[in-house]
């Protein structure tokens, strides 16, 4: 009894610090921008969030070139009032009292500023450190430091930065360049290495943004940009919501899991700057930074924890002791506590700390016992399941059951392996029905391309069904490229990288398994420069699909039905197109070891590859001749339209 108020602060004060271990570890520095909107909260309320560990007072937009400088804090403060804006004083000194860095930001997208000359530069160097470093700008505060945040082009920097760091006084310079690199504005004062902190837009630059699609880009402008600014710590400059930005927006399970584990690799790398506050605040954005790693599920489940025994049992009531608010006020999510206290395993129960909103996180340990009350507060208490004596009698029973299952599982086993030779030889009749000279291999998993001599096989693949949905994205809609008689074609990439075209026989389609057959036997044995390529195809369960080559730049009647895309095919293009169609048909009708007629020839059909190269394509409804055959009748009506 006399143990327990001494041991209580010790594990409180344990369990804290592995906390605010995991947390700094999660999403290390967070800067804001804090001062374009007039509902973003005080500059108090910014810094009493804990979260940010620099906060940059946009923007004095209006300087240099004789003009008197400005600031702009939209509705925050009036600078042309008598008092100005020395009232935000009292807020900055709380903020640094939190150990909160405090820079003002210089610029912005809407200011009226230059620098005409190295002596404007000093002068204007001069003009921040007797009013914001000398005290007079926010009372008799003194600003932690200068951040450049220049979107048009102005000289003169690398003067304005070697002016501030002359002074005596420290002072950390700060600069935003966009993620293109180098940046159009920011290079030569960056090129001074006098900067401490480089927070890089990774949005309103399409062309370097993080995508799911397309994270080379991305990465390659990161690795650019950490190694530039080796002497800086480099921040990943993000928007703080889709409405932030007009692009750029990364949510935060794909940067928690995504990109954050990639770019910390470097060496300089800072943490994560957000535009803005404002947007900040609406999203919770920041917050779910530093909250993730807490609320991420163990691999594996903590030795004390077992699914099937334990689980979490809603109660109302209280416990018998203080709790250890493990979040006050952040708006997590019950999932979230809950994984806390799982991953904790002297964790006996949880509860939001604000029940009206469901906000925080609170956690009581062992020692702390539940106390039923219907009037109580509603806390979630790990439930413990006790062995009974009719488990024992239920494993008895299964234990002389075992021998029948272990027969009837056999059985289900000896049907799955028929039903599977039966899918074989069924793919193994189609494959002698296609027939042909060239060599059919199975390729299971991972289609890779095997080389002979440096030059590409032209085999066919017979592909597993996986990796077909695996390089459509599941057939999902923003693959699929277009329909035809055959059934819907879809853009896919190959587990090696390669892109291609997949074609999926559809059950209404009017075609059938004889087109598909038919068109297979002749792609497979057909090679012409103006003939599409087979690369494989799969004839896994009851799907017929067709895996050719992608083309890029679409088909013919994508150009010649449009008035504004006709204008691409200058006659020089046409020349070549009609006369690749030419020499594909002279090739199938002459040349090739089959007489072929298409017969569904028309400008749909005909693709376009990177350099508008024509390829015929869609050879289902194609018919074979004799080499001596000129002529045949037919019943079948065959043609799309």
């Amino acid at each position: 009894m006399t143990r327990t108020p001494l041991l209580q602060p010790i594990i409180l004060l344990f369990l804290l610090l592995i906390i605010q271990i995991r947390s700094s570890e999660s999403g290390d520095e967070v800067a804001v921008y804090w001062g374009q909107n007039g509902n973003e909260g005080s500059l108090t309320e910014t810094c009493a969030t804990r979260i940010y560990t620099t906060v940059l007072i946009s923007f004095l937009s209006s300087f240099g070139d004789g003009q008197t400088p400005a600031l702009n804090l939209a509705n925050h403060c009036d600078p042309s009032s008598p008092s100005g804006c020395k009232s935000i004083g009292t807020e900055i000194k709380y903020c640094q009292q939190q150990g909160i860095k405090i820079m003002l930001s210089l610029g912005g997208s809407a200011g009226n500023y230059s620098l005409s000359s190295p002596k404007d530069a000093q002068n204007f160097a001069d003009y921040l450190w007797n009013t914001f470093f000398g005290g007079g700008g926010f009372q008799d505060v003194i600003l932690d430091g200068i951040d450049f945040d220049i979107e048009v082009p102005m000289p003169y920097l690398d003067h304005l930065a070697r002016s501030l760091k002359s002074h005596s006084r420290k002072l950390y310079l700060s600069a935003a360049p966009q993620c293109p690199f180098p940046d159009a504005h920011l290079s030569d004062a960056l090129n001074t290495n006098l900067f401490n902190y480089v927070w890089v837009q990774f949005f309103n630059n399409p062309s370097c943004e993080y995508s799911q699609g397309e994270t080379d880009s991305f990465f390659t402008a990161w690795n650019q940009w950490a190694a530039s600014v080796n002497r800086s710590k480099i921040f990943l400059g993000l928007p703080a919501s889709p409405d932030a930005s007009g692009s750029g927006y990364v949510p935060v399970d794909l940067l928690v899991s995504k990109v954050l584990p990639t770019v910390k690799k470097s060496p300089n790398y800072g943490g994560v700057m957000l535009w803005s506050r404002y947007y900040d605040r609406l999203s919770g954005y920041s917050t779910n930074i530093r909250i993730t790693p807490l609320c991420t599920p163990l691999q594996s489940a903590p030795t004390c924890r077992s699914r099937d025994k334990n689980g979490f049992e809603e109660r109302f009531g209280h416990m018998s002791s203080d709790s250890v608010k493990v979040y006050e006020t952040e708006n997590l999510g019950g999932q979230c506590c809950e994984t806390i206290c799982w991953n904790n395993c002297s964790c006996q129960a949880h509860a939001p700390v604000n029940q009206a909103n469901n906000s925080g996180c609170q956690i009581w340990l062992k020692g702390s016992r539940f106390i039923e009350d219907a009037a109580g507060s509603k806390v979630f208490v790990v439930r413990h399941k006790v062995n009974r004596w009719w488990i024992w009698l239920i494993v008895g029973v299964g234990a002389s059951l075992a021998l029948p299952l272990i027969c009837y599982l056999c059985y289900v086993s000896l049907r799955k392996y028929k039903a599977a030779v039966d899918r074989k030889m069924k793919q193994k009749k189609i494959l002698h029905d296609i027939g042909g000279n060239a060599m059919i291999f199975m390729a299971y998993g991972r289609a890779k391309r095997n080389k002979k001599q440096g030059k590409e096989r032209n085999e066919v693949e017979i592909f597993c069904f996986e990796s077909i949905v695996a390089a459509t994205n599941n057939f999902s809609d923003a693959n699929r490229l277009g329909e035809g008689g055959f059934g819907p074609v879809y853009k896919g990439t190959l587990a090696d990288g390669q892109e291609v075209a997949i074609k999926r026989l559809s059950k209404s389609s009017g075609q059938g398994l004889t087109e598909f057959k038919n068109e297979a036997k002749l792609m497979a044995k057909l090679q012409h420069t103006n003939l599409v390529r087979l690369l494989g195809l799969c004839i896994e369960r009851d799907e017929r699909t067709l895996v050719y080559e992608y083309m890029p730049n679409k088909s013919l009647d994508f150009y010649l039905f449009d008035a504004s895309r006709r204008n691409v095919l200058n006659w020089e293009k046409q020349f070549n197109i009609i006369d690749g169609i030419t020499q594909g048909l002279l090739y199938l009708h002459k040349y090739s070891r089959l007489k072929v007629i298409h017969r569904d020839l028309k400008a749909s059909n005909i693709l376009l590859d990177e350099e508008m190269n024509p390829k015929i394509s869609d050879f289902g409804m194609a018919r074979i001749f004799g080499l001596r055959e000129s002529e045949e009748n037919t019943n079948r009506v065959v043609g799309t339209r």
